[in-house]
């Protein structure tokens, strides 16, 4: 049942973004980079974006010191590596650019501390609508990834509500061009745990 509703959902969504062009990313990152969340990371998973999704790979550009890492597909999970200056990227499945395992350094699900997340769909509860193959969820719900999770879109992506199941891992925050979601369970945890 859940699943026919997020494939009807997934379909809605493509086709909104066929008429919804995509934002501009440069003014969702400045969005971001005015987090306190933002100002307190330091290791920050990113990733390369599909067509039509925000950019995060623009934050590599505003001289920052962070370490920047970014997945991976390998088997059925993401694996995370950190970028090096001679870091070259290689093309993965579904289209998506890849760290080359050759040029970058192999990290672990524990290591960041900011998470930046791409998804089809975004709800104020922090409900997060993938492309169908769970790779994310896998990674977020790993107990040993700790990292705060910012979904990014945009925000003609935010729905009233995501068909969630319990392997569904919701966002701590989102982030879109327009506005800064803070979903409700966010607002009752003391900020040295976020």
């Amino acid at each position: 049942m859940i699943d026919a509703e997020k494939q009807r959902m997934r379909s809605r969504i493509r086709e909104l973004s066929l008429i919804n062009p995509s934002g501009n990313s440069r003014r969702l990152l400045d969005a971001l980079l005015g987090l306190e969340e933002w100002k307190r990371s330091s290791r920050v998973l990113l990733f390369a974006p599909l067509p039509g999704e925000p950019d995060p790979t623009l934050l590599e550009q505003y001289g920052d010191t962070r370490d920047f890492y970014f997945p991976r597909i390998e088997g059925g999970m993401l694996g995370l590596y950190r970028r090096r200056p001679e870091s070259l990227w290689s093309s993965g499945p579904y289209g998506l650019l890849e760290p080359d395992p050759k040029t970058w350094e192999r990290g672990s699900s524990k290591e960041p501390d900011l998470a930046l997340v791409p998804g089809l769909a975004f709800d104020p509860q922090g409900g997060r609508l993938g492309r169908g193959k769970g790779f994310y969820d896998r990674l977020l719900g790993d107990p040993c990834f700790q990292a705060l999770k910012v979904g990014l879109a945009w925000s003609w992506q935010i729905t009233d509500e995501v068909p969630a199941e319990l392997h569904d891992v919701a966002m701590d925050l989102v982030v879109t061009e327009e506005r800064i979601i803070r979903p409700a369970s966010m607002l009752d945890k003391p900020s040295e745990s976020r």
